[in-house]
This record gives C-alpha cells, sequence and structure tokens, in this order.
C-alpha cells in the first residue's frame, strides 16, 4: 500500500505524533505510524523496509527520545540509503541537540522546527515536497549534470568566423577541468559518506539488544564498502591525466574500519551458528534447526562461507 509519509517517532513523543497525523489526516495526506509496534517473530528489516518504501516523504519527530530510540536510528539509517534528501524530513520538536552520527546522515537535508513551524504548518511544508518527489540525492550522491556543454555552441558559431579551432581546444581543456573538480566534490562525499555509515553502525552496535539491528548493521558497512567503490571508480576516470592529483584520498584506512567490524561480526556469528548446528546435532530438533539457519543467514550476509553454504544445504534439504 502506498502512503505519502511514513512518521518516524519515540513512542514517548505520541501527543505530538497524534497531533501531527491529525493535521496531515485534515489536509488528506496519507500516512504510515506505527502505534501497535512490530512484532516479536516479525523480520524487523523487512518490515522497515517496506513500509518506509511505501512512503514518498521520511517525517522524523526529532527530539531527545528519538534520539534514545534503537528503531528510529534503524529507519533514518534505511531511509538516509534510500529516499532522496529532498523527501526526508526532519522536525525537531525539542532543542535537544542531534547526536553525531545522525547529524552526519541528516546534514544535507532541510531541517524543520516546531518553533518556527508549528504543527498546523506542517502539512504545507509536507505537501512541497511531495509536489517534488525527485529532488535532493541519494545517500549523498547527486547526479551529474553535464552543465558544461552550453560550450559546444559557441565553439560551432566561432567555426564560421574562422576561429573554430581555438575556441574548441579552449573550450574541451575547461569543461574537463570543470567536470574535474566536480568529481573531486564527489569524490570526497564517497569518503564522508564510508565515514558517516560507519559511525551508523557503530551506534546501533552499542545498542543493549544489538540482535534486531545486525542486519542493518552489515547493510551499512556493506553500503560504506560501497561508496568506496564510487570513489575508486572516479578516480579510475581520471588515472593517468593531468587532474588525478585531485583524487589522492587513501582508501586503506576506511576500508580497514570496515574489514575489522566485518571480521568481528563474522566470527561471533560464526560461532553462534556452529554451537546451534552441535546442538541440532544432538536434539534434532527443529527449533534449534532454525536457530541454526538464522545465525547461518547473518554470517553469509557478511561474506561467503564454504562450511555454512555446507551445513545451510543439509538442513534445507
Amino acid at each position: 500500500m502506498h502512503y505519502d509519509v511514513f512518521i518516524s517517532y519515540s513512542r514517548r513523543d505520541t501527543k505530538i505524533a497524534d497531533a501531527i497525523c491529525d493535521a496531515l489526516k485534515e489536509a488528506g495526506i496519507s500516512f504510515f505510524i506505527d502505534k501497535e509496534g512490530i512484532s516479536a517473530g516479525a523480520n524487523f528489516p523487512e518490515v522497515l523496509a517496506s513500509t518506509i518504501d511505501s512512503a514518498t516523504v521520511f517525517l522524523l519527530l526529532a527530539g531527545e527520545n528519538a534520539y534514545k530510540s534503537k528503531f528510529t536510528k534503524a529507519e533514518i539509517l534505511y531511509a538516509f540509503n534510500h529516499k532522496r534528501s529532498g523527501c526526508i524530513v526532519p522536525y525537531l520538536i525539542d532543542d535537544t541537540p542531534m547526536p553525531s552520527d545522525l547529524e552526519f546522515l541528516l546534514g544535507n537535508v532541510n531541517w524543520l522546527y516546531s518553533s518556527k513551524c508549528p504543527v498546523s504548518s506542517l502539512p504545507a511544508e509536507i505537501r512541497k515536497a511531495l509536489d517534488n518527489p525527485d529532488s535532493g540525492t541519494i545517500a549523498g550522491r547527486k547526479v551529474r549534470k553535464k552543465w558544461y556543454l552550453w560550450l559546444i555552441l559557441p565553439v560551432v558559431l566561432a567555426a564560421a568566423a574562422g576561429v573554430a579551432y581555438m575556441m574548441h581546444n579552449e573550450a574541451i581543456a575547461e569543461a574537463k577541468k570543470d567536470k574535474a573538480l566536480l568529481d573531486r566534490q564527489h569524490y570526497e562525499q564517497y569518503f564522508h559518506e564510508a565515514d558517516s555509515l560507519i559511525k551508523a553502525a557503530d551506534a546501533m552496535s552499542r545498542e543493549a539488544n544489538t540482535l534486531e539491528t545486525t542486519g542493518l548493521q552489515i547493510e551499512a558497512l556493506h553500503a560504506a564498502e560501497a561508496a568506496l567503490d564510487h570513489a575508486d571508480s572516479l578516480r579510475a576516470i581520471h588515472s593517468g591525466g593531468e587532474h588525478l592529483v585531485y583524487f589522492n584520498m587513501d582508501r586503506s584506512a576506511t576500508q580497514k574500519q570496515i574489514d575489522v567490524r566485518l571480521d568481528s561480526m563474522m566470527t561471533v556469528w560464526k560461532e553462534y551458528a556452529m554451537d546451534s548446528w552441535n546442538l541440532y546435532r544432538i536434539t534434532l530438533s527443529k527449533s534449534d534447526a532454525q536457530s541454526t539457519l538464522d545465525c547461518i543467514e547473518y554470517a553469509l550476509a557478511i561474506k561467503p562461507d564454504a562450511e555454512l553454504e555446507a551445513i545451510k544445504s543439509k538442513l534445507t534439504k
């Protein structure tokens, strides 16, 4: 089912959430808000993804209570990676400073302050995002627009005046430089994105019960690695050229941070899987078999492992 707005909030902020729901309903804006919570047996990442994906706008009721909620942090991370920044709307409902890891993720979106934008005015702001759903970036990545192509027209006109060759060369040189500078901005942004995703994964790992956010930690770290791959692709475009000096950031340190975290998680989940497997071989119970498969799924989401693949094959025959 499609919704105009997904509302991310802490249950402790139910009073203002209800007021916002009333305002959106009156304005004819459909919304999803989790009133009952996600059931204990549900696949947390799957429920989170489907509900956020079904909405055009992600509305965060940002405040002290939301900052302490592991569910809210998970929702923000998913929205950052899958929705355009123009459709992410943080609505600050109190003066509590935003934690640094969330501020990293939400630094390139427009914040609304309840002190300046009362609940009654919020539907109008939401409507702006609904009317322009393709605005902004996804995970900080902008689509590069080749604005420098307008230089082709002066080159063609200059050809009639006998100076086309000179202006053509100048235009190409200028366009290459402009493209290199624009690519450098994105190159550096990919590194910042990787850092912010690592911070987000670390923040989730510090929660008292990390089982529910394990899948999201893995997703964040793989997204960080993908950001570094994008940076490498931009560097490769300019390798051997005069502008390569713009692309000199060291990937190895950031990659090491990712590898250390993934290796640590892999060790833990493989140990869990092997312990569950050994227990299943004694009990032959369905619950122990399922526990083994659950642990194997988490481990294989991190990286391939032949031993775990073999056990999985035995359990799913």
